[in-house]
Formats: C-alpha cells, structure tokens, sequence
C-alpha cells in the first residue's frame, strides 16, 4: 500500500523490476557520497550498477520480515530513493535496529523524500547508522533525525580506508 507524504512523491514497497533503478540510485549516491574519498569504475561506473542490479534482484526476491525496505517514487512512478534498515550488524549493538542504507537522486535532495523514507523504516524508533566522518551532509541530515555520534568508529578498509563514524537515536 503507498502512502502520500507529498504532492511529489510517494512511499512505496519496491518490486523486483524496481531491481535496475535501486541500482542506479545506490551507485549514483556512493558517488556523490563517496567520489571525494574513492574513485574507480569499480565503484561509479557501469560495472558497478552491474553489481548493485545483481545485489538488488536478490535482496527483493528474497524479502524478509527481519529488514524494512521502502522506496521513494515520483509523480510518474519512477524510483527516486530509498531506505533500508534492519537488526544492527554491531557485535555489540547499542540499538536494536541500523539503518543500512538511504541513498535519493540528487534532484530530490531538500524535499523531505530523505525524511519520509528514514521515519518510514525507522517509525522514529531507537536506531544507528554508520556514516562517513567525511560526509558532512549525512551527517547533518542523521542530526537532524535526532542521531548523535555516540564515540565509535569504524574503518573501512574495503573501501579504501573510509572512517565511519557510529550515530544512534
């Protein structure tokens, strides 16, 4: 059932052709996240929506009841966002439930989509979310959710050495 939090947009439960799409905004957000600290077409390039679609058409056959997944739609029905979250993946969790992902094409940056999508998963619930300590637009935005960096950190090395900072509510 989709829910319209604005004229511009709706929430939504993706389905499997939604797979490419999830892609393309999952990519494009890393790089608009990330393009400052990694570079590569391992990470931006075609290869990488390859991946991602792959990495999507299995995570939305296989829906579980023990993550939430929501995303955003334009006016037309065009993916343009989404969210991801469930049971935290930290050994020794702070909160019961982590906010995996949020990633929305750039254009919808500012228009709330961001907002609605977090405080569908999430229902304003205790939650944390790893993110970039050299990502101060996330980090703004999990402020103005009401997350604070509570002290941990993590490096990833995967990702070229990238500092997480953990933020929980």
């Amino acid at each position: 059932m989709s829910t319209d939090p604005s004229p511009d947009f709706t929430l939504d439960t993706p389905r499997p052709e939604d797979a490419e799409a999830l892609a393309r905004i999952h990519v494009r957000g890393w790089e608009v996240a990330y393009a400052h600290l990694i570079e590569g077409e391992r990470w931006f390039g075609q290869e990488a929506v390859e991946r991602r679609t792959a990495q999507w058409t299995g995570i939305l056959s296989q829906q579980s009841p023990e993550h939430r997944l929501q995303i955003g739609r334009d006016a037309d029905g065009t993916p343009i966002g989404f969210a991801w979250a469930g049971q935290s993946r930290d050994d020794e969790a702070p909160r019961p439930r982590e906010l995996w992902a949020l990633y929305i094409d750039e254009a919808w940056f500012g228009t709330g989509l961001g907002r609605a999508l977090a405080e569908a998963i999430l229902e304003e619930g205790p939650a944390s979310v790893w993110v970039a300590e050299e990502n101060p637009r996330a980090r703004r935005f999990y402020e103005k959710l009401g997350f604070a960096a509570d002290g941990a950190t993590q490096v990833e090395e995967h990702l070229g050495g990238i500092r997480e900072l953990r933020m929980v509510r």
